[in-house]
């Protein structure tokens, strides 16, 4: 199941990557650090269907050429569990945006707004943020090397890595996000498959921000 989602949500990952890549050549010093900050903020589904749950967070990612620095804090996550956690993003002509309440209704009218319908507006995964190994999109639901919330909900998140140049070049126009919601509190991901094919409290997406560039090092 896993595997057919990381197929399905990564699908045009690799092509977005590629026009943003031509679009942006050269853009950047690669020498020159950017500092990049997301406030995570809870995805709107309805409080009826996820039991209003409230994540919050905010991540900071310095950037040098093709590498960077992740230093991610978020609390109010399901304890004890792995969190998938990526930067999603679209071309680079496209507006990209955290989902509304509006995408409540969309391939299941649950109030719950699945990885998928999450799509349109925040884009496909283009970077994992794992704790080892593949960062890139096909670690989408790698689930054994993403980090694990504590058993009061918090979950810390560092590491340095490379990613995409194209991805680099047009970081402040990504979103984080984070998936993830034991809805039934049992201790484990489980519940209906979704249209991806995995199941629903895995792939939920829990949180979203948006990566603004901090001007201090222009």
């Amino acid at each position: 199941m896993l595997k057919k989602l990381a197929t399905a949500v990564a699908a045009g990952a690799v092509g977005a990557v590629g026009v943003a890549g031509v679009a942006t050549a050269g853009h950047d010093d690669a020498n020159m650090k950017q500092q990049h900050k997301a406030m995570l903020k809870p995805v709107p589904h309805d409080p009826q269907a996820d039991h209003g749950s409230n994540v919050y967070g905010m991540a900071d990612v310095m950037r040098q050429g093709d590498r960077i620095r992740v230093n991610l804090k978020a609390r109010g996550l399901s304890p004890d569990l792995p969190h998938a956690v990526h930067i999603h993003g679209k071309n680079a002509s496209e507006l990209a945006f955290c989902p509304g309440a509006n995408r409540r209704a969309g391939t299941v009218d649950d109030g719950l707004i699945e990885t998928v319908e999450g799509v349109p507006d925040y884009g496909p995964v283009q970077v994992s943020f794992t704790t080892r190994g593949d960062t890139s999109e096909k670690s989408v639901l790698a689930l054994d090397r993403f980090p694990v919330a504590s058993g009061n909900g918090n979950l810390t998140y560092k590491r340095s890595f490379a990613i995409p140049s194209a991805v680099a070049q047009r970081l402040e126009e990504k979103h984080i996000v984070i998936h993830g919601d034991d809805l039934d509190r049992d201790g484990k991901y489980g519940g209906r498959t979704t249209a991806l094919g995995a199941p629903l409290e895995g792939e939920l997406p829990v949180a979203c921000g948006e990566l603004k560039r901090m001007d201090s090092n222009r």
